[in-house]
């Protein structure tokens, strides 16, 4: 039995047409790299489950799962005739001891060993854009008529990390739209589904989220801005002389920034400024550990008196006035 596919991509997304295409062009270049790891440009060696753990085996478990997850999707676009079906429970056995690998990790309330090296107080981010901001004063980026490769990515980074230290998501500002109140209330329900915008009003900004990891369980989101993030991106668009239905995030060429873009330059800006590695992932554990580490630890050493684990304790015991 051999495991045939010229196009992953194109195979992949007819046996999974609701998938989203950079969700799709991910898995792709997830594939690419083990085809370059095996030397080949055919897919048989997936047959060699306990090769591929091999290959894997130097790469952190994330990563892996990752790679797992690629393979099982690409393998169910192929099993039209299931003769791979005890293949993919394989593959999806291992993926599945990586999942639980990771909740386990993640419910210690620790920061991984991986992650420790470039987990930061906040206050540091702070330094970060204040000292950005500084920068931006002394090149007097404000009053340019033409910005350069330099000031443009200062801009990037400093706006992005600005937004990200209020308004902690994933990368949802790749491909955001700008657009006018009076316009996005003329949009159809089918305009916007697979768009984030950002909302702009004469007194206000406004979030509305309507393509991120998540949105099958929440749906729609809207988020206002706070005033102060609202004046930095009003700057930005200013300086950066964004038009409505324009995308926001622009690389020096005008390019849209992808989500693994926006992480590269958040690791690149940080690098510089920190000499730490900090992507949009980092930067919600820095934000919301900083709010709320205090809070959980106190709550385990309630449950530890009450005789409840934390859930039960939030679920049956903490209740609102109101």
């Amino acid at each position: 039995m051999s495991i045939k596919s010229n196009d992953p991509s194109s195979d992949i997304q007819k046996a999974r047409p609701k998938l989203k295409p950079n969700t799709v062009k991910q898995y792709e270049i997830q594939l690419k790299r083990l085809q370059k790891l095996f030397d080949t440009e055919g897919w048989d060696f997936l047959k060699n489950i306990d090769s591929v753990k091999e290959k894997l085996s130097d790469k952190h478990f994330t990563t892996s799962r990752n790679y797992y997850n690629s393979i099982i999707v690409l393998l169910m676009a192929l099993n039209h005739d299931e003769k791979l079906n005890d293949l993919i429970k394989k593959y999806v056995t291992v993926r599945d001891s990586l999942n639980e690998q990771y909740a386990e990790e993640q419910s210690s309330g620790k920061i991984s060993e991986k992650q420790k090296n470039n987990f930061v107080e906040l206050s540091e981010i702070q330094k970060m854009i204040s000292q950005m901001e500084n920068e931006i004063k002394k090149e007097k980026i404000k009053k340019k008529e033409k910005l350069t490769r330099n000031d443009i990515e200062l801009l990037n980074g400093y706006t992005l990390f600005s937004f990200l230290i209020r308004l902690p998501t994933r990368n949802d500002m790749s491909g955001m739209q700008l657009i006018g109140k009076t316009a996005y209330n003329n949009l159809s329900d089918k305009q916007k589904e697979d768009t984030n915008y950002l909302v702009k009003e004469k007194s206000k900004m406004f979030l509305v989220l309507n393509e991120y990891k998540t949105k099958s369980k929440y749906g729609e989101k809207k988020i206002d801005v706070p005033k102060d993030l609202e004046k930095i991106l009003r700057m930005y668009l200013r300086l950066t002389k964004k038009n409505n239905g324009d995308i926001i995030f622009t690389n020096f060429k005008g390019e849209e920034i992808s989500r693994n873009g926006i992480s590269q330059l958040l690791i690149k800006t940080s690098k510089h400024y920190l000499d730490k590695s900090i992507s949009s992932t980092m930067m919600r554990k820095i934000v919301l550990s900083n709010k709320f580490a205090d809070v959980n630890e106190e709550k385990q050493k309630m449950a530890e008196i009450t005789g409840h684990d934390v859930s039960v304790m939030d679920s049956v015991y903490v209740k609102q006035k109101d």
